[in-house]
């Protein structure tokens, strides 16, 4: 127990607690939600990634400066802007990565990877690569890393950081004449390049053009692999394909898996993969047969074996509805896969959200149709997406309660594996100002808080709006309020920093509801972790431990604002600190 001073009772303090709740910049009114930017003119096709303090990276494309340049910005836990409001320039090079698509990550060490092509060298499509770091510094240099320069068209890149630390790129490579091909390079942390210059090709098959590729990492610094198998051709053989590379770029199962060959896919459809945090990956997809759109699910182990049959498994059985745009949730303890998707009639003028269980070795628990969680109705829906808590899923979307064109709110709810929806009916609203919106992208943070960006019209041209909702349904920070000063013991809270600010010895006091693992530590603006206060398991009661400015290291820390955060099963609570030397 570092510095801990246990059995002090919260009423021997509470003539210093404060009366209200803790500030945050993510609002807990789903009217107002945050705006990250909103300059004159169009901000489009944002993207988030969480970091492991529970802050997140948001990228998007900007119109202000009259050309779509790259922006990213750098939120903390409580929502606040670690840099200036609107953003951080990372690029200002012509591009078209907007009519495409593009990547972010934030890697072990909290960077930000942001991954797009453009055309600065030329008319086609190249493939670049920034790290920046959580300060906002391009540890790449201000052009970033050159991935790909040829006169091929080589849109949509992704990347992941991999098990041993590299980052790893895919993208297609699609040339005017002759065959295409999809592309690796990998990157050592600090931007060495491990392959050849320009990347080398890891799935090559005469007459075929291979697209819409996704990646997720394996074990010993491995990736898998998905995409689509010929996009040479309206008719081509779109078949949905996965197949494992080694850190040297080979293959790990001796050649390519044919996941779904019954049919063929969508033009322009990306297949979607997922870890399962065990080698193998979860792939899933749509497709049309005899004019009916139906989901489905495959998972493979670790050696590239199908674990459910051949071609997957339909999300539901039930004829004359469309299944289509899958979102999946899987839990790891288990094995087993939440998949949503949006149920529409025939033609495709009602829309519902309806979901199946699947269960480690494929059995429906939800029914041969599923469970329908939003009945279809001609409220329209869109853009569904999914992600996985405790053993339970959230599932939020886009919907138009008016039946108003661009008058949209986004909603969602919690699901625990028997179909009980813990937040109640109807749906929770996320942001409920009726104004245009699309886009929304997600992040899941391992303390149980999910952020939800997305294109928002609510002043004329879109900008990038953001909302965090926490595991219980709740917005904002998780309650950390002192009434009439007595604590409400059944919360987790970080109540006190005593004084602050303070020059030698501040006493932070915190409360535990329930014996609970645990840690609380010390936070820079950038969202480094400088020191651990607490880290273990502790019973239910009140105590308080100190802080002399010192870092990890034994160091002083420079003046400055800085934030305590207690964390314990999924909650977080937060206080200012203000140092002084």
């Amino acid at each position: 127990m570092k510095n801990l001073i246990p059995g002090l009772i919260l009423l021997a303090f509470a003539a210093f607690v404060s009366l209200a709740p803790c500030q945050a910049q993510w609002s807990q009114d789903a009217g107002v939600n945050l705006a990250i930017a909103d300059r004159p003119s169009d901000q489009v096709t944002p993207k988030v990634a969480g970091t492991s303090t529970g802050g997140c990276y948001v990228a998007w494309f900007d119109l202000a400066s009259g050309s779509y340049d790259v922006y990213l910005q750098h939120l903390d836990a409580e929502g606040f802007e670690l840099w200036a409001h609107n953003g951080l320039l990372i690029s200002d090079h012509p591009q078209m990565t907007w009519l495409v698509d593009w990547d972010l990550i934030a890697d072990s060490n909290d960077n930000a990877i942001v991954l797009f092509s453009d055309i600065r060298d030329g008319a086609d499509l190249d493939v670049y690569a920034y790290k920046i770091a959580p300060n906002g510094g391009f540890l790449w240099g201000t052009d970033g890393k050159t991935i790909s320069e040829n006169n091929d068209f080589e849109p949509a890149p992704r990347v992941v950081e991999s098990s041993n630390g590299d980052l790893v790129f895919v993208w297609s490579r699609q040339p005017d004449e002759g065959d295409g091909a999809l592309m690796m390079q990998r990157l050592s942390p600090d931007g060495t390049e491990l392959f050849a210059h320009g990347g080398i090709p890891i799935v090559t098959v005469p007459g075929e053009d291979p697209g819409f590729c996704e990646m997720v990492p394996s074990e010993n610094g491995n990736v898998i692999v998905s995409w689509v198998k010929d996009i040479s051709t309206f008719y081509s053989d779109r078949y949905v394909m996965a197949e494992e590379f080694t850190a040297a770029g080979t293959s790990a199962w001796g050649g390519s898996v044919s996941v779904f060959d019954a049919t063929i896919v969508p033009i322009a459809h990306t297949p979607r993969i997922l870890s399962d945090g065990d080698g193998g990956a979860i792939v899933y997809w749509h497709r049309s047969l005899s004019d009916y759109f139906n989901s489905f699910v495959q998972h493979l182990d670790t050696n590239g074996s199908e674990i459910f049959p051949h071609n997957g498994l339909s999300v539901s059985t039930t004829a004359g509805y469309h299944h289509i745009d899958p979102t999946v949730s899987y839990n790891t303890s288990t094995g087993e896969i939440y998949v949503f998707w949006d149920e529409r009639n025939s033609n495709q003028s009602q829309w519902g959200v309806y979901g199946q269980l699947f269960s480690a070795d494929g059995a429906r628990l939800w029914g041969a149709g599923g469970f329908a969680f939003e009945p279809v109705n001609t409220t329209y829906k869109l853009a569904i997406r999914s992600v996985p808590v405790a053993d339970d899923a959230m599932v939020f979307w886009i919907d138009e309660p008016t039946g108003t064109y661009g008058q949209n709110r986004v909603v969602g709810f919690r699901t625990d594996r028997s179909g009980v929806r813990p937040w109640g009916d109807p749906p929770i609203e996320v942001s409920s100002h009726l104004s245009s919106k699309s886009g929304l992208p997600l992040s899941m943070d391992h303390f149980g808080v999910v952020k939800l960006i997305w294109e928002d019209g609510r002043n004329g041209a879109p900008d990038i709006y953001g909302q965090n909702v926490n595991f219980n349904g709740t917005l904002g920070l998780c309650a950390c309020t002192v009434d009439n000063g007595v604590a409400d013991m059944t919360r987790l809270a970080l109540n006190t920093v005593l004084p602050n600010p303070f020059s030698e010895r501040a006493v932070l006091n915190f409360q535990l509801p329930r014996t609970a693992d645990i840690h609380l530590a010390v936070y820079d603006l950038g969202g480094r972790r400088i020191a651990t206060l607490v880290d273990g398991r502790y019973p239910a009661g009140s105590y308080n431990t100190a802080w002399l400015g010192l870092n990890d290291s034994g160091e002083r820390v420079p003046s400055g604002l800085y934030f305590g955060r207690l964390i314990s099963e999924g909650m977080i609570s937060t206080k200012k600190i203000v140092y002084l030397k």
